[in-house]
């Protein structure tokens, strides 16, 4: 005979849990906790001190997104838990959420940085920037920008977001190579120096001639930088989006960069 004084009711349960009633009666349709004892008169619910430990564990799982189907899988069919298998099923979901924090704060950082950079100049200014070498994935657009058909561009935004997926890194935009044949534009993005990709451009490590804008300006590079092209027939120009510490969102900021 099961002592009702020493069980706690299913308001007990969800105070030490914090696991609210109708959470606690989910749990025991889908067969993860059943109360110790449901009286057959008033149908009251029971449990024991015990299983608050349990609860404890579904809430965890609950957190760490694990499915609680899946946590059906570490209960036996006389009602023992394998919390072996629960703890080592939750080592894995929390390193994996570890790996994705770590990248999350690693883009912070890289955005940080690049708010910092992106400040020290203002809209219109011409100034130099030492810029580590850089391996580009470029996807070709056409001679023109304003040319390219909304097809052609959209095909280069999926190719550049599988790309930036893949690499998770951060700087992307237009290339423009001008050679006395013409001029090509291609959208791209960086990429690791070892990526195993095809249309690889490398941009060597030097010294840039670079100006910000409140609009997109890598069409008029030879205007912008007149004074430094003179005497040039061919040269790479490389524009590509920025932030700051207050961005309009519905209004391009742009770095447009010539080696020098």
């Amino acid at each position: 005979m099961i002592e009702k004084s020493k069980l706690l009711t299913i308001g007990d349960m969800s105070k030490m849990t914090g696991a609210s009633a109708k959470s606690l009666r989910y749990y025991e349709k889908i067969g993860i906790l059943r109360p110790a004892y449901i009286d057959p008169d008033s149908k009251y619910r029971y449990y024991t001190l015990d299983q608050t430990n349990i609860v404890g564990v579904i809430m965890f799982c609950i957190e760490l997104d694990i499915p609680l189907a899946e946590f059906a899988k570490y209960i036996e069919t006389d009602g023992t838990m394998d919390f072996r298998k629960t703890i080592q099923a939750g080592r894995k979901e929390v390193e994996k959420k570890m790996t994705a924090l770590k990248k999350g704060l690693n883009l912070l950082d890289y955005l940080e940085q690049q708010i910092d950079l992106t400040e020290l100049h203002k809209p219109g200014e011409i100034y130099m920037r030492e810029m580590p070498e850089k391996i580009y994935y470029v996807h070709p657009c056409g001679q023109s920008i304003t040319d390219v058909t909304e097809l052609e561009a959209s095909k280069a935004i999926a190719e550049l977001s599988r790309m930036i997926e893949i690499h998770e890194m951060c700087e992307y935009g237009c290339l423009r190579e001008s050679t006395p044949g013409g001029t090509m534009y291609y959208a791209f993005v960086e990429v690791p120096k070892d990526a195993q990709v095809e249309n690889k451009r490398i941009i060597p490590s030097g010294t840039f001639i670079c100006r910000q804008s409140e609009e997109y300006q890598v069409e008029n590079t030879t205007e912008i930088f007149a004074d430094y092209l003179k005497g040039k027939d061919s040269f790479i120009a490389i524009e590509t989006d920025v932030i700051t510490g207050r961005h309009k969102i519905n209004k391009p900021f742009s770095e447009l960069r010539i080696l020098c």
